[in-house]
């Protein structure tokens, strides 16, 4: 059984500002997304004030495409029966199974409004899927509570 975690920028209206046209910094697969990038697989993004980027995987495809993956189950190839710092750090191969970690996902749901996407699909392939139009994970001190609308 398939499960998978995206979330997308709300707003249509993208900018990329103070980078070199070679070196490409973006805060979210939604601005790769909207800067040309149409494949589906791991990107590099930029998330807040950190300074090395986070590995991330990009779903093009879906729904219209630009969604940054937090969490993909597939196969069971990956325990995730972790401890409280396995999940805010994260686990996992973005291109694989994985948990992108609580802190990047607060700190990308921080930067400006997004969408949840939960996708689910069973042993035959029949999915179906959850869209929240509002969605926001709150930080450590508030033990990484999610809002959703």
């Amino acid at each position: 059984m398939d499960f998978i975690f995206e979330i997308l920028r709300s707003s249509s209206v993208f900018s990329l500002t103070g980078f070199s046209s070679n070196e490409q910094h973006f805060r979210d697969c939604a601005e790769a997304y909207k800067s040309g990038h149409n494949t589906s697989g791991v990107y590099h993004i930029y998330i807040g004030d950190m300074t090395e980027p986070t590995k991330v995987f990009c779903d093009m495809v879906t729904s219209g495409g630009g969604w940054t993956v937090f969490q993909r189950r597939a196969n069971g190839s990956v325990n995730f029966q972790k401890s409280w710092k396995d999940y805010k750090l994260g686990f996992g191969d973005p291109s694989g199974e994985h948990w992108l970690g609580n802190e990047a996902v607060h700190l990308i749901t921080s930067q400006a409004q997004y969408s949840l996407r939960v996708e689910l699909k069973d042993w035959e392939e029949n999915g179906a899927y959850a869209l929240y139009d509002k969605f926001q994970l709150a930080g450590e001190k508030q033990q990484y509570r999610y809002h959703l609308c």
